[in-house]
């Protein structure tokens, strides 16, 4: 579907008005998503942002179908929104079920039927914090004007997201968004030792440090810290 420029603008015009003081965050977010199903003529939309941990969480969503995707790849930690967060780039999926990337998500939202996601990264402070993300019922190309306009209402996101952080009384998103926005620092500086000393990319040297906190149910800072004192990541 194509989307023009010019109600594209109106919307996101409106959006980026919205008052913080009568809104917290999550209810602006669900303001943001709600308005992307009629005017991008898809199914269903939503948030995920990163916890302290780095693990996307549900923030919010259009619908059952969002929510069900939302919770599928918090829970199993694989997916387009995933991936965005990791890449920091755009995800585009025509078809999940005809994807072999995610296993372990496909059998969970495929039946609730998603079939085509679009998931663009929310970044705060020079770095992605979370994924916005559209889905369709059906297989769907996604098309230059379909990223762009999820590309335009992901500033929005941001913008609000900022705008939030520096306000009193945000309540528990923007908590959350504070303490993984604290943790960030010492995960990126473990990061790049792994990068150093293993030789791995980012986004795999990234999910090692999220599996290692996982397992070990310590926080993803804390493994951080341990890493950039040793100089390596311990396998207990």
């Amino acid at each position: 579907m194509h989307i023009e420029e010019a109600a594209l603008d109106q919307v996101v015009g409106h959006l980026a008005r919205l008052d913080l003081k009568r809104l917290d965050l999550r209810g602006a977010l669900e303001e943001v998503s709600a308005a992307m199903p009629p005017l991008f003529g898809v199914d269903g939309a939503g948030v995920l942002l990163i916890d302290e941990n780095q693990v996307l969480r549900y923030c919010a969503a259009t619908d059952d179908a969002s929510k069900v995707l939302e919770a599928a790849q918090e829970s199993t930690g694989e997916g387009p929104c995933v991936e965005s967060l990791v890449m920091n780039s755009v995800v585009s999926v025509p078809d999940l079920e005809a994807d072999g990337r995610w296993p372990h998500l496909v059998p969970l939202v495929v039946p609730n039927g998603i079939r085509a996601v679009l998931g663009v990264p929310v970044s705060v402070a020079g770095g992605p914090v979370g994924s916005l993300n559209v889905y369709r019922s059906e297989t769907y190309e996604w098309d230059d004007s379909d990223v762009r306009a999820t590309q335009a209402f992901a500033g929005i996101v941001s913008q609000l997201i900022g705008l939030a952080m520096v306000a009193d009384g945000q309540g528990d998103v923007v908590a959350q968004l504070q303490r993984a926005l604290e943790a960030r620092v010492m995960i990126e500086r473990a990061v790049g030792v792994l990068i150093a000393v293993e030789g791995l990319d980012a986004p795999s040297a990234f999910e090692r440090l999220r599996r290692a906190a996982r397992s070990s149910r310590t926080r993803a800072a804390d493994v951080a810290a341990r890493v950039v004192a040793e100089r390596r990541l311990r396998d207990d």
